[in-house]
C-alpha cells in the first residue's frame, strides 16, 4: 500500500504539468537575465522553449563578474526581440544594460526600442554606457502603454512645441544622469497624468525644478542635481527626499501643497534655516518619518508632533539644541561627531521610554584628544537608562577604541565605556538576529552578554549559519574574528 502511494505521488512530472503562463510568471518573478533563463530549459521538456517566449527580457553586458562580448550582446538582444515580434508575443519588460569601453551604433538601440513598442512593452529600462549619453528616439514619446521608464546616461532631445508626447499610463519615472531641460521635464510631467513616482538623480540641464500639477504624484526624490530651486505643487504628495552632498550654492525648497498627505520628509545637505524648518513642520502636521542629514544651517530644532514615529539626525555639525515633543515616537537614530549630550543637554525634552528602537553612533570629535566630558557621559548614561527595557528591548554597545561589544538583556545596571567613539543599538528582542548580524560585521575581539543565563542572544548566535559556537566551522565562519 505504501508502494502504491509513493508510485502515485511520483508518477507525474509536476513541473512539466505547469501551464505556460505559470512558467512565464515564475521566470518573470525571478528577474533572471536571458542567459540564466535559458538554463531553465533543463528542468523539463515543457520548459524547453518557454524561456524564449517569456514576457520580460533582461540583457546585461555584465552579470556579476561575467562579461559578454559586445557583438554577442547585440546579437542576443536583436534575435530575442525579433523572435517575440514574429510570434506576436506579449512583452512586459525590456531592460538594456551595457557598459563598455567601445560604443556600438545607437541605431541598434533605436531598433530595439521600436520593436519593444510594437509589442506594447510596459516597463522600459535603459542603462547606457558611462562614456557617452544615448539620445532617445522619437518613438519613445508616444508610448501610451508604458507604465515604467527608467533611464541612465540618456538624453531627451525633442522640441516641446512640435513633439507630441503621450505617456498616458506612465506611473514611475526614474532619470539618472539624464540630460533634460526644465521645459522638457515639465512637458513630460504635464503629459503623464498617472505619474506617482518621480526620481531625479544627477540630472544636468535643469536649473529650477518645478513639479506642478500632477494630482497622483506620491513620491518625489531629488538627488545630486545642484538645482537653484525646487518648487513642488502636488496635492497628494506623500514622500519628499532631497539629497545634495556637495552643495555649490543654496537651493530654495518650497512645497506648496500636500499639507495633509506628506508623511516622509528627508533632507540631506539642504540649505534650510531654523525658521524655515519650523514653518515646514507647522504646515505638514502629518509627517511620520523625518530624516535630517548634514543640514548645516540648522542650529535649533523645534518639533511638536503627535504623528512623528521615526526621527533621524546625521552629522548635524551646527546643531546646538533640539526641543522635541513627540509622544508617539518609536524610532530615533543619531550619528555625528558633535555629540548632542553637551552641557546644554539639548535632548533633555525627549522621553525615550516610548521608543521601540534606537541607534546612536558617536564619532570622535576632531578636537577631542581622548578626554571624555563627564557631563556628556552622564547625560548619555541617563538617556540610555530611560528606555523601557521591560518591553523586550536589548541594549548593545560597540566601542571602537577597544573593538569590543557589550550586550545587555533586561539591563538593571548599565555601564557604558567612557569613550566618545561608541555605537549604541537598542532594539526589540524580536530583531535580535538582524542586530547580531550587524554587530558581527565589526569583527569584535570580545563579546560580553549580560546576563548570560537563559540568554536569547546566545540562542540566536548558536543557530546562525557559521556561528563560532558550532564545531568544525574553522576559518570559513563569517563570524570568525581572528586575523587570517
Amino acid at each position: 500500500m505504501q508502494y502504491n502511494m509513493a508510485k502515485r505521488v511520483f508518477r507525474g512530472d509536476r513541473i512539466s504539468e505547469l501551464p505556460v503562463h505559470i512558467i512565464h510568471h515564475i521566470l518573470y518573478s525571478t528577474d533572471l537575465d536571458v542567459k540564466e533563463a535559458a538554463r531553465s530549459c533543463i528542468l523539463s521538456k515543457r520548459w524547453y522553449f518557454c524561456w524564449t517566449s517569456r514576457p520580460n527580457l533582461i540583457f546585461d553586458l555584465f552579470k556579476g563578474c561575467k562579461y559578454m562580448p559586445l557583438e554577442n550582446y547585440a546579437k542576443l538582444v536583436d534575435q530575442s526581440l525579433r523572435s517575440h515580434v514574429q510570434q506576436n508575443l506579449h512583452l512586459e519588460q525590456l531592460s538594456l544594460t551595457y557598459r563598455d569601453h567601445r560604443e556600438f551604433d545607437s541605431l541598434h538601440v533605436d531598433t530595439w526600442i521600436e520593436l519593444a513598442f510594437k509589442l506594447n512593452v510596459r516597463v522600459l529600462e535603459i542603462y547606457a554606457s558611462f562614456l557617452r549619453s544615448y539620445s532617445l528616439p522619437d518613438v519613445i514619446y508616444d508610448a501610451k502603454n508604458l507604465t515604467t521608464l527608467r533611464l541612465r546616461n540618456c538624453k531627451f532631445e525633442f522640441d516641446i512645441s512640435t513633439t507630441p508626447i503621450r505617456f498616458d499610463c506612465l506611473d514611475d519615472l526614474y532619470l539618472h544622469c539624464v540630460h533634460i531641460s526644465d521645459a522638457q521635464l515639465q512637458r513630460i510631467i504635464d503629459r503623464s497624468p498617472c505619474i506617482r513616482n518621480l526620481s531625479l538623480v544627477d540630472c544636468p540641464g535643469i536649473n529650477k525644478l518645478q513639479v506642478c500639477g500632477p494630482v497622483h504624484l506620491e513620491n518625489l526624490i531629488v538627488q545630486l542635481c545642484k538645482f537653484d530651486s525646487v518648487i513642488v505643487q502636488a496635492p497628494n504628495l506623500q514622500c519628499f527626499k532631497y539629497v545634495e552632498h556637495h552643495a555649490v550654492r543654496p537651493c530654495k525648497i518650497d512645497i506648496l501643497d500636500g499639507y495633509n498627505t506628506l508623511q516622509t520628509l528627508v533632507l540631506c545637505g539642504a540649505s534650510i534655516t531654523d525658521q524655515q524648518f519650523r514653518d515646514v513642520f507647522y504646515k505638514f502636521s502629518n509627517i511620520s518619518e523625518l530624516d535630517l542629514t548634514s543640514c548645516l544651517q540648522l542650529k535649533n530644532i523645534e518639533i511638536q508632533s503627535e504623528k512623528l514615529k521615526k526621527f533621524t539626525l546625521v552629522r548635524m555639525e551646527s546643531l546646538e539644541k533640539v526641543t522635541i515633543q513627540a509622544p508617539n515616537l518609536l524610532e530615533f537614530d543619531f550619528e555625528g561627531d558633535k555629540v548632542p549630550f553637551s552641557s546644554m543637554d539639548p535632548f533633555s525634552s525627549m522621553d525615550p521610554s516610548s521608543l521601540e528602537r534606537s541607534q546612536l553612533n558617536f564619532l570622535s570629535p576632531r578636537t577631542n584628544f581622548g578626554s571624555v566630558d563627564s557631563r556628556w557621559y552622564t547625560n548619555l548614561h541617563h538617556f540610555v537608562q530611560k528606555f523601557n527595557y521591560s518591553k523586550g528591548l536589548i541594549l548593545a554597545i560597540f566601542c571602537r577604541k577597544t573593538n569590543n561589544i557589550l550586550i545587555y538583556e533586561n539591563p538593571r545596571e548599565i555601564v557604558i565605556p567612557p569613550s566618545h567613539d561608541v555605537e549604541i543599538f537598542i532594539a526589540p528582542i524580536q530583531r535580535v538576529e538582524s542586530t547580531i548580524r550587524k554587530l558581527m560585521l565589526y569583527y569584535p575581539w570580545i563579546i560580553s552578554i549580560l546576563p548570560c543565563t537563559n540568554s536569547k542572544v546566545l540562542k540566536v548566535m548558536s543557530v546562525l549559519k557559521g556561528c563560532t559556537q558550532k564545531q568544525n566551522c574553522g576559518s570559513e565562519c563569517p563570524f570568525n574574528t581572528e586575523d587570517n
